[in-house]
């Protein structure tokens, strides 16, 4: 995902202001790395495989900024600023979303919830056990 300016300069206003050491390395832009977050949650993508030409920061440091903020709130924060950006643009209509689970599949021992929908007819999932 790529954030727009105005975007960015929102986000600058939730995102943490952190205090550059004397020593090391310059901190990253966090509008960056918020940008390889979202880039992982919306592909699915692996941490290690952030690119970090694209977004100027390593995996690792993108995973420690997502716990961090994650916890402290400052990501639900973020998110739903970006919401709120979206729904106003007409991109982004939550109240005609819905979550589809039908591929989730049920721990052992759990009851059965009904048969494979049409995409999965056909296909063999051996199980192991």
């Amino acid at each position: 995902m790529t954030l727009t300016i105005e975007q960015r300069d929102r986000l600058r206003d939730i995102l943490p202001r952190y205090q550059q050491k004397p020593t090391g390395r310059k901190r990253a832009d966090l509008t960056q790395v918020m940008e390889a977050i979202l880039w992982v949650l919306e592909s699915g993508a692996r941490w290690e495989d952030i690119d970090k030409h694209k977004y100027g920061v390593s995996y690792q440091s993108c995973h420690r900024y997502f716990q961090e903020w994650t916890e402290s709130g400052v990501f639900e924060a973020a998110l739903t600023e970006l919401i709120r950006d979206a729904e106003d643009e007409g991109r982004l209509k939550l109240h005609e979303s819905f979550i589809d689970g039908s591929f989730v599949r049920a721990k052992k021992g759990a009851m059965r919830s009904g048969t494979a929908g049409a995409a999965m007819a056909g296909t063999h999932v051996p199980w192991v056990g």
